[in-house]
């Protein structure tokens, strides 16, 4: 018996239904969010209400679920909930609780856009150009190393909050402005760590791609999935196609192998001119992993056999040129 609680759990019903097809009745899938009507509680066998992830109260409430429900493994799908439940990972794993949690270090650079980029160059893995200087990106601007359209956006954070795309310098000066006005009063202004807390990159436009990295529990690189974005919706992928594995192989297997983060990495790529460009990190599973899923690369049961102790036994294979698309569904809210 195996029981999962999956928290901030959100619309992912698809990944609750492919945790308990693999349990296979033996264990149960508990989910919790801070509203009834967040759809993949239906899937749940059982749900909580939990208050925001910024109150106080939060990780006692999920200590109490942890306790209530016997949880054997917890797996979290947001973002900004990563460095909360880090801190307070002692405290999850004296009830014997595995956390499904990258290690620290790895949720840092993961989550700060800008050690994203310092990591990148550090490890030869072609990044866009970043600064977090405004007159740092005007000086690159002077002096040709870097060139309009740029994008502005937090340093901090995900989804599309407070993002610019600028052509000239007016635009810059305005955006950025804009940005860090807005940073100051949203929840975002809790994570940033130092005042530079607004990225200037360069504006790449081309093919996106979608890339499933996956480690073991020991941190170790298993394999990756690759996948063609075809068309996006409200932030995340709705359509796509696998493709092979080729050009991002040795990408994957660095970012798996330095990080070494534990279960899937959710990892973005630009192609500009046939040059492959990172352009974000998220150490969990992604709005993409369906089509992963579905071409085949059951990382599901991938993670299950790791927590149980039999990685040696893991593989990862998928078909390619598979083309897969989103759809609605309707659930009754719980």
């Amino acid at each position: 018996m195996m029981n999962f609680l999956f928290t901030c759990v959100g619309r992912r019903k698809y990944l609750v239904d492919y945790f308990k097809s693999e349990l296979h009745n033996n264990g149960k899938i508990v989910g919790v969010d801070m509203t009834t009507t967040a759809p993949a509680l239906a899937a749940c066998d059982n749900w909580h209400l939990v208050p925001s992830v910024y109150d106080t109260d939060y990780i006692g409430r999920v200590i109490e679920i942890c306790k209530l429900e016997k949880i054997d493994v917890l797996i979290s799908l947001n973002d900004m909930e990563l460095p909360i439940l880090s801190k307070h990972r002692s405290s999850l794993e004296e009830l014997g609780v595995t956390l499904v949690l990258a290690n620290d270090s790895a949720i840092d650079i993961c989550s700060d856009k800008y050690k994203t980029y310092l990591f990148c160059k550090e490890n030869n893995i072609p990044v866009p150009s970043s600064f977090i200087s405004l007159d740092t990106t005007l000086a690159a601007i002077a002096s040709h190393s870097v060139n309009y359209p740029l994008i502005v956006k937090p340093r901090w954070g995900s989804a599309s909050f407070g993002l610019y795309v600028v052509e000239t310098e007016k635009e810059l000066i305005e955006a950025y402005n804009a940005c860090k006005k807005s940073l100051s009063i949203s929840y975002l202004s809790q994570f940033k760590e130092s005042n530079d807390d607004v990225l200037i990159q360069e504006f790449i436009k081309g093919k996106e791609y979608g890339l499933d990295i996956f480690n073991d529990m020991n941190g170790q690189f298993k394999g990756v999935v690759c996948k063609e974005k075809l068309s996006m919706r409200a932030g995340e992928t709705d359509k796509a196609m696998t493709v092979k594995a080729d050009r991002f192989s040795d990408f994957a297997a660095k970012i798996g192998s330095e990080l070494q983060h534990v279960g899937n990495m959710d990892c973005d790529f630009l192609e500009k001119e046939g040059q492959l460009y990172l352009l974000e990190l998220n150490p969990r599973f992604g709005g993409g992993y369906p089509f992963s899923h579905e071409a085949g690369a059951n990382l599901v049961r991938a993670l299950i056999m790791s927590i149980q102790g039999r990685s040696e036994e893991i593989t990862i294979d998928y078909e390619v040129d598979k083309v897969f698309a989103k759809c609605d569904t309707i659930v009754a809210a719980r």
